[in-house]
């Protein structure tokens, strides 16, 4: 197996963790809706109060970054699935040896 293959091979187990992981956030989404749904319909009832609004405010907040979260998640788990060359570097960075600096493999003496 060659260097590309296995930096191929980490790098689509690493885009298939993202994935899982952005599912299992998406599980605690229906327990958020339904927290705000609740406290939307207490204010509704009820009136305002400043509990409520507070629990209205911190369920919004945490659902807008849920929703972020899943978004980094599968664009983090698309990048790593199409292994692009930075990546590729990003893993097997180019050694430089004595006999061959970095930046001088294709010079010639003139």
């Amino acid at each position: 197996m060659s260097k590309k293959e296995v930096v191929l091979l980490v790098s689509r187990a690493l885009a298939v963790i993202q994935f899982v992981t952005a599912l299992l956030e998406i599980t605690y989404l229906p327990e958020r809706l339904l927290s705000l749904h609740h406290h939307e319909s207490l204010l509704a009832s009820a009136g305002i109060s400043d509990v409520e609004m507070y629990f209205r405010s911190y369920d919004q907040l945490l659902i807008g970054l849920l929703f972020a979260r899943i978004a980094c998640l599968l664009v983090l788990a698309l990048v790593f699935w199409n292994c692009s060359p930075w990546f590729e570097r990003l893993l097997l960075p180019k050694r430089e040896t004595p006999d061959n600096p970095a930046g001088a493999e294709n010079s010639q003496p003139s």
